[in-house]
């Protein structure tokens, strides 16, 4: 679904706000743009918000997979996802696939986070989110335990964008 934020992922290590901005500023107005680094992994990803859909369409069709100029390195581009699926879990809490003891594991059964929200592990319901979603999730945990809630509150408002509300899927 189109929409004015772009995820870029595969960028340099040494990528930092300014430069993340002036590289996209190249396709178009960039209205606030957000640098993630890759915490054990080589690169970095990053948020970039364009003043117009049309902008962050074009970035997306258009740049992805491709070296963005002022890179050395081919970058992946995506729209923010849709909605995560509103399904619930089997089990809300005593037995089922993710409640204090089934098979979802949970913090009495083996295996994972308890989540009062049914789905075991993490606690998304209807499933697990894709792997840039996932990824996103586990640096906004990792923002608040480090009490870096600029970060924290820039992630959380991306996936709440998303239709996921970090507070409740992890």
């Amino acid at each position: 679904m189109a929409d004015t934020n772009i995820y870029i992922s595969d960028l340099p290590a040494e990528m930092d706000e300014e430069s993340l901005k002036t590289i996209f500023g190249a396709y178009g107005t960039v209205t606030w743009g957000k640098v993630f680094q890759g915490k054990g992994k080589p690169g970095s990803s990053g948020i970039v918000e364009f003043a117009s859909i049309e902008e962050a369409s074009w970035v997306v069709e258009n740049v992805s997979g491709n070296i963005p100029e002022g890179l050395s390195m081919p970058v992946t581009i995506t729209f923010k996802k849709a909605k995560a699926d509103k399904g619930k879990g089997f089990g809300k809490g005593f037995g089922g696939f993710g409640g204090f003891g089934g098979f979802g594991g949970g913090k009495f059964g083996g295996g994972g986070r308890f989540s009062p929200y049914g789905c075991g592990k993490g606690g998304a319901k209807g499933g697990s989110f894709d792997a840039e979603t996932e990824g996103m999730l586990d640096q906004w945990v990792q923002a608040k335990r480090s009490r870096d809630f600029a970060t924290a509150d820039s992630l959380r408002a991306v996936l709440r964008a998303q239709g996921i509300d970090p507070d409740k899927v992890r």
